[in-house]
């Protein structure tokens, strides 16, 4: 009988075991069900905050060129002035001063160069609304339909795009009938 007991007790210490360790198991599956959702979180959370980073250092790179451009197109503003300047008899009238204002041009039209601004050439080219902004039309037979005979403002590209549309008059012969000089 004593076998027995032993037996017994064995066998009750043994389902007590078998039953903790089945208590463990489960409660280890579900601290690793959690572990694992933690992590998952984690993850999102990290990934989440790298966009945000990168969102934000984007949107700085985007505010910081929008005021660079601002800056430029007032700096091509300075350069029309120069451009209306030369056509000035008063400022012809004295070649010193207007090769001191010519020398200060070139200066800066080269400081717009060795940043990647340039200007495009817009006559007797066809009308492209991605380059130009058609301010007016006229009629001459010098050009044919829809190629810019004069450019009333420079157009300008950086960084392969353009920075301001020139603006152009476009050969419109369809309304009017021309003189004998612009035929020739």
């Amino acid at each position: 009988m004593k076998k027995a007991g032993a037996n017994s007790i064995h066998s009750v210490v043994q389902k007590g075991k078998n039953f903790l360790k089945g208590s463990n198991q489960a409660e280890v599956e579900h601290l690793t069900q959690s572990l694992k959702e933690k992590e998952d979180l984690l993850g999102r959370t990290l990934a989440e905050f790298d966009n945000y980073k990168k969102r934000v250092a984007k949107e700085g790179e985007v505010s910081a060129k929008a005021v660079v451009q601002e800056v430029l197109l007032g700096i091509l503003g300075v350069l029309d002035s120069f451009d209306r300047a030369f056509q000035s008899e008063f400022l012809r009238a004295d070649p010193q001063v207007y090769q001191g204002v010519r020398s200060i041009y070139r200066q800066l039209q080269q400081l717009l160069e060795q940043h990647g601004i340039t200007y495009f050439e817009s006559i007797g080219q066809m009308f492209n609304p991605d380059f130009h902004e058609a301010v007016g039309t006229e009629p001459t037979h010098k050009f044919n339909e829809g190629v810019i005979s004069k450019e009333t403002q420079r157009g300008y590209v950086w960084e392969g795009k353009v920075l301001r549309h020139a603006k152009v008059l476009v050969v419109d012969n369809s309304k009017a009938s021309l003189s004998l000089d612009e035929m020739a």
